[in-house]
């Protein structure tokens, strides 16, 4: 268990100066660049992000499982990724003109070039850090990612000074892959694995096959709507809606995104060891939540001069679409380990037929509301399927993880309590300083002084699980 901790505070600690970084990115870019140069850029990376999903064809997530690993499946996973990353490289290129006069937005052209070539370097990116992940080198991943993070922000700030305009994202998006690719060959030149062997694939291609469509599925719940907002309402509703969404899955993943990485190698270590996978699961599920849906909660409320703060008052129409969205980011975050216990337990499948579930319930609100209800009622889109996919989660982990429904309702239950404290204190302190006329900043220090403070007596009040990880860290640092 050690180690999994050791790799948890690598991993959180690098996700939160990558967070740093992205928001600094962001920040900048967003007053850089107009909302309908960002949604020009956003409807590009959109169509090339569903491919990507496909380029590693879950290699990286059949290494991590595999109990004894050898050079040959090392060898056979880069041949598989080989074959797939390359073939869709070509496919991007090809389909760069077609998708440029779809969008009529004859530009696109150029950016699909510029992204396939990231498609050239995916198989030395991911097997390497399948690789790293396996051993829990979640410190070499981190200084990889925040290279790569530093190198993206310059190179696309440089190029936006130069007057490149959207073309600016995809050189820095660029640049990344570049920086990933040298030092993931790099930490991991002890293996000295690189050359491709197409034997025995069949195995990793049918693990993949399952993983990178419920991937992209997964994936289409952000990619879907910019493609469809962009053909019926145009750049500039991509950008201030993919604003709206970007702020909220920026606060989310700031949470989240040190755990995920660490989550596959625990919940699969428990397999091996034998152990509960419910209660791995169930305590887990209650840390997690305890801490992002307050987070959320009072995302939700004061979207508007988090939005201001950090963009500026051009992108004041993203802020509705954020708070709507924050909840669909909470009822998200329930069930946000399902993906990775069911592959642990190897159930892969049930994995891709829950996300095909709740994305067909997803097209049928997106393309019935937007063209009624517009960006807002994507929005509430959102948090229906949000909301199906909670059901169709517990439904999934009750039959192949026993996991009870009612019982695991009950172990959110004092998370709930948090996040309804925490709701209503900030919204408390809205009704007197008015978020609305108040200046962000001092919106934002009265919440950064209020909410800890409501956030941890509720904590202790409600006997909540994080109470004694509170506790132990607290004897950790000043003793017993």
């Amino acid at each position: 268990m050690s180690n999994v901790r050791v790799a948890l505070i690598y991993s959180s600690l690098g996700r939160y100066a990558l967070m740093i970084v992205g928001l600094i990115n962001t920040v900048v870019v967003a007053r850089l660049l107009s909302p309908e140069e960002i949604g020009t850029f956003a409807i590009a990376s959109s169509v090339v992000m569903i491919m990507a999903e496909f380029r590693i064809l879950g290699a990286n997530t059949y290494l991590i499982r595999e109990k004894e690993l050898t050079k040959d499946k090392i060898m056979s996973a880069y041949g598989l990724t080989l074959l797939i990353s390359w073939g869709l490289g070509v496919f991007v290129v090809v389909a760069a003109m077609p998708a440029s006069k779809f969008f009529n937005i004859p530009d696109l052209t150029n950016i699909f070039f510029i992204l396939s070539v990231s498609f050239i370097f995916a198989p030395y990116i991911s097997i390497p850090n399948a690789l790293l992940s396996r051993e829990y080198k979640f410190k070499e991943i981190t200084i990889i990612r925040l290279c790569s993070s530093l190198t993206n922000i310059s190179t696309t700030v440089l190029f936006i000074l130069n007057g490149f305009s959207y073309y600016s994202l995809a050189f820095g998006n660029l640049s990344s892959v570049l920086v990933q690719f040298s030092l993931y060959m790099y930490f991991t030149r002890s293996v000295k694995v690189y050359r491709p062997r197409f034997a025995d694939i069949k195995p990793i291609a049918k693990l993949g096959i399952f993983m990178s469509f419920s991937h992209v599925v997964r994936r289409a719940h952000f990619t879907i709507p910019d493609m469809i907002i962009g053909k019926v309402g145009g750049p500039g509703q991509v950008g201030i809606f993919s604003r709206g969404l970007g702020f909220m899955v920026f606060v989310s993943d700031a949470l989240l995104s040190g755990i995920s990485p660490v989550a596959l190698p625990y919940l699969s270590d428990v397999r091996k060891r034998n152990e509960s996978m419910v209660k791995a699961y169930t305590r887990a599920a209650q840390l997690i939540v305890g801490v992002v849906w307050p987070v959320l909660a009072v995302a939700s409320v004061a979207s508007l001069p988090a939005i201001r703060l950090m963009f500026g008052d051009q992108w004041d129409s993203s802020a509705p679409i954020a708070s709507v969205l924050a909840f669909w980011a909470m009822l998200r975050a329930s069930h946000v380990l399902a993906p990775q216990a069911l592959v642990a337990v190897g159930k892969e499948g049930a994995m891709l037929l829950k996300e095909i579930v709740v994305l067909l319930f997803f097209l049928m609100l997106i393309f019935s509301v937007y063209p009624k209800w517009g960006l807002l009622g994507v929005g509430y889109a959102f948090i229906f399927s949000g909301f199906i996919d909670f059901l169709v989660s517990s439904y999934f982990m009750k039959l192949k993880v026993e996991l009870e429904f009612f019982v695991y309702l009950r172990s959110l239950f004092s998370s709930v309590v948090v996040a309804a404290s925490c709701w209503m204190s900030t919204y408390l302190i809205s009704c007197v300083f008015p978020y609305d006329t108040t200046a962000p900043i001092f919106s934002l220090l009265q919440i950064s002084i209020v909410l800890p403070v409501v956030w941890i007596s509720t904590i202790f009040i409600t006997k909540h699980p994080i109470k004694n990880e509170i506790i132990r860290l607290y004897k950790i640092k000043f003793g017993n």
